[in-house]
């Protein structure tokens, strides 16, 4: 094409404005920021919920000792206990507490399982369970 008045060929410019540009660069912007938000959060949802399968566990752990103890004794737990166990690289604090029932012959147990000795308020996992008095020691 050519221009009439000097007679030049006219070139069509292509390609992007800077507003454009800048327009297409906020909303790629926007999208990996969001991306990242959602990774992150990912990320925070998989430690918390390894810390609590671990902390279950060792929640489990605990229990089964004392129904092992009372499989072997046949008495029931009458005061609260409290210790430590080492599992996946971590120290883990732990609590018993005997609940009384209505049967004298049956006590619940509330395992609660702690990160921090010093944070006892806010337990990770908490596990219950029961014994009897009805089993024969071996």
């Amino acid at each position: 094409m050519k221009n009439k008045a000097s007679g030049k060929p006219q070139h069509r410019q292509s390609g992007f404005t800077l507003v454009e540009v800048m327009v297409a660069l906020m909303i790629v912007a926007v999208a990996i920021s969001s991306l990242l938000f959602q990774m992150m959060s990912t990320i925070n949802n998989t430690a918390y919920l390894r810390e609590q399968t671990i902390a279950h566990w060792v929640a489990l752990n605990q229990l089964e000792l004392v129904y092992l103890e009372n499989r072997n004794s046949n008495q029931l737990l009458s005061s609260e206990r409290s210790g430590t166990e080492e599992m996946a690289g971590k120290e883990w604090f732990w609590r018993i507490k005997p609940v009384k029932t209505d049967n004298a012959d049956f006590a619940q147990l509330v395992v609660s399982v702690y990160a921090d000795e010093d944070d006892q308020e806010s337990s990770i996992v908490s596990v219950t369970g029961l014994i009897d008095r009805f089993h024969r020691p071996l």
